[in-house]
C-alpha cells in the first residue's frame, strides 16, 4: 500500500513550492474579492433602506392628504353623498374622517 503524503508537509521541489505560493496568493485575492463584494452589497442594502424610508414618508403624507380630502368631502356633502360620489362605503369614509381628525394616516 502506498503512503499518502500528509497535507501538512511542504513540497520539497522548488517549482512545487512556487506553485503552492501562487495558489495561496490567488486564494487570498479571491477571498479579498468576496469580502469586498459583501461590503458593496451591504452599502447597496443601506442605500435601498434609505430610499424605502424616504418613499414611505412620502406615501404616509399622501395618505394623510387623501384622508383629509375625503373628510372634507364628507363635511361638505355628508357621508351618504360622499360614498356615492367616491364609490366608497360609508364606513371607509367615516374611518377617513376619524383618521384626519386624529392626524393618523390610515385611510
Amino acid at each position: 500500500m502506498a503512503r499518502s503524503r500528509s497535507l501538512g508537509k511542504f513540497p520539497s521541489d522548488l517549482q512545487a513550492r512556487e506553485r503552492l505560493r501562487e495558489a495561496q496568493a490567488a486564494e487570498a485575492r479571491a477571498v479579498t474579492a468576496v469580502y469586498a463584494a459583501d461590503a458593496e452589497r451591504d452599502k447597496a442594502i443601506a442605500r435601498r433602506d434609505e430610499a424605502v424610508a424616504a418613499a414611505t414618508t412620502v406615501v404616509e403624507a399622501a395618505d394623510a392628504d387623501l384622508a383629509a380630502a375625503r373628510a372634507g368631502l364628507v363635511a361638505v356633502s355628508g357621508v351618504d353623498r360622499a360614498a356615492i360620489l367616491l364609490g366608497a362605503t360609508r364606513s371607509e369614509l367615516r374611518r377617513a374622517a376619524a383618521a384626519s381628525a386624529n392626524g393618523d394616516t390610515a385611510s
